[in-house]
Protein backbone atom coordinates (compact mmCIF):
# COMPACT_ATOMS: atom_id res chain seq x y z
CA UNK A 1 0.00 0.00 0.00
CA UNK A 2 1.43 3.56 -0.62
CA UNK A 3 0.97 5.82 1.44
CA UNK A 4 -1.40 9.18 0.70
CA UNK A 5 -2.25 12.48 2.29
CA UNK A 6 -6.31 11.44 3.31
CA UNK A 7 -4.91 8.04 4.88
CA UNK A 8 -2.60 9.38 6.97
CA UNK A 9 -4.29 12.52 8.26
CA UNK A 10 -7.69 9.80 8.93
CA UNK A 11 -4.95 7.19 10.55
CA UNK A 12 -3.58 10.80 12.09
CA UNK A 13 -6.68 11.60 14.29
CA UNK A 14 -7.72 8.24 15.11
CA UNK A 15 -4.65 7.29 16.84
CA UNK A 16 -4.47 11.17 18.58
CA UNK A 17 -7.43 10.52 20.00
CA UNK A 18 -7.05 6.71 20.98
CA UNK A 19 -3.39 6.68 21.91
CA UNK A 20 -2.54 10.57 22.93
CA UNK A 21 -6.09 11.44 24.55
CA UNK A 22 -6.23 14.19 21.23
CA UNK A 23 -3.80 16.36 22.43
CA UNK A 24 -1.20 16.44 19.66
CA UNK A 25 -1.93 19.34 17.06
CA UNK A 26 -2.50 18.74 13.14
CA UNK A 27 0.26 19.23 11.92
CA UNK A 28 1.93 19.49 8.31
CA UNK A 29 2.30 16.25 6.70
CA UNK A 30 4.04 15.58 3.25
CA UNK A 31 4.82 12.63 1.27
CA UNK A 32 8.41 11.50 0.76
CA UNK A 33 9.91 9.77 -2.71
CA UNK A 34 13.35 8.77 0.11
CA UNK A 35 14.29 5.61 -0.35
CA UNK A 36 16.34 5.96 2.97
CA UNK A 37 13.34 6.43 5.67
CA UNK A 38 9.59 5.15 6.05
CA UNK A 39 8.66 7.88 8.48
CA UNK A 40 9.94 11.00 9.89
CA UNK A 41 8.74 14.08 12.08
CA UNK A 42 11.09 16.43 11.97
CA UNK A 43 11.23 20.04 14.21
CA UNK A 44 13.39 22.55 14.53
CA UNK A 45 15.24 23.95 18.08
CA UNK A 46 15.55 27.23 19.12
CA UNK A 47 16.86 29.04 21.97
CA UNK A 48 14.62 30.94 24.63
CA UNK A 49 15.65 34.14 26.35
CA UNK A 50 15.87 32.51 29.55
CA UNK A 51 18.18 29.91 28.67
CA UNK A 52 15.69 27.11 27.80
CA UNK A 53 15.05 25.35 24.32
CA UNK A 54 11.98 25.27 22.75
CA UNK A 55 10.58 22.55 19.68
CA UNK A 56 9.07 23.79 16.95
CA UNK A 57 7.66 23.80 12.71
CA UNK A 58 6.96 19.83 13.58
CA UNK A 59 6.72 17.70 10.40
CA UNK A 60 5.65 14.27 9.29
CA UNK A 61 6.98 12.78 5.97
CA UNK A 62 5.86 9.09 5.36
CA UNK A 63 7.67 7.43 1.95
CA UNK A 64 5.98 6.53 -0.67
CA UNK A 65 8.69 4.20 -2.42
CA UNK A 66 8.67 1.53 0.18
CA UNK A 67 5.01 -0.19 -0.78
CA UNK A 68 4.19 -1.41 3.22
CA UNK A 69 1.31 -2.99 4.35
CA UNK A 70 -1.18 -1.36 5.90
CA UNK A 71 -0.54 -2.14 9.21
CA UNK A 72 2.83 -1.23 8.59
CA UNK A 73 2.54 1.72 7.46
CA UNK A 74 -0.29 2.48 10.94
CA UNK A 75 2.96 1.12 12.71
CA UNK A 76 4.87 3.85 10.82
CA UNK A 77 2.41 6.62 11.80
CA UNK A 78 2.32 5.44 15.36
CA UNK A 79 6.09 5.50 15.49
CA UNK A 80 6.37 9.03 13.97
CA UNK A 81 3.53 10.06 16.45
CA UNK A 82 5.31 8.91 19.66
CA UNK A 83 8.32 11.28 18.36
CA UNK A 84 6.20 14.00 17.99
CA UNK A 85 4.39 13.84 21.31
CA UNK A 86 7.94 13.73 23.05
CA UNK A 87 8.71 16.77 20.81
CA UNK A 88 5.48 18.89 21.69
CA UNK A 89 5.92 18.17 25.42
CA UNK A 90 9.25 19.54 25.26
CA UNK A 91 10.56 16.12 26.58
CA UNK A 92 14.24 15.51 26.33
CA UNK A 93 15.18 11.41 25.70
CA UNK A 94 18.45 9.62 26.09
CA UNK A 95 18.37 8.94 22.63
CA UNK A 96 16.36 8.96 19.46
CA UNK A 97 14.88 5.43 20.46
CA UNK A 98 15.86 6.28 23.95
CA UNK A 99 14.07 4.89 27.42
CA UNK A 100 11.06 7.26 26.83
CA UNK A 101 10.69 6.25 23.41
CA UNK A 102 10.68 2.73 24.62
CA UNK A 103 8.23 3.01 27.23
CA UNK A 104 5.72 4.57 24.93
CA UNK A 105 6.11 2.01 22.44
CA UNK A 106 4.69 -0.34 24.97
Amino acid sequence: MKATIPFIRERFEQFNAQMFGGQLPQLPIRLSHARTFVGMCTFKRRRLLGGGMENYDFKLQISTQIDLSECELEDTIIHEMIHYYIGVHQWRDTSAHGRLFRQMMN
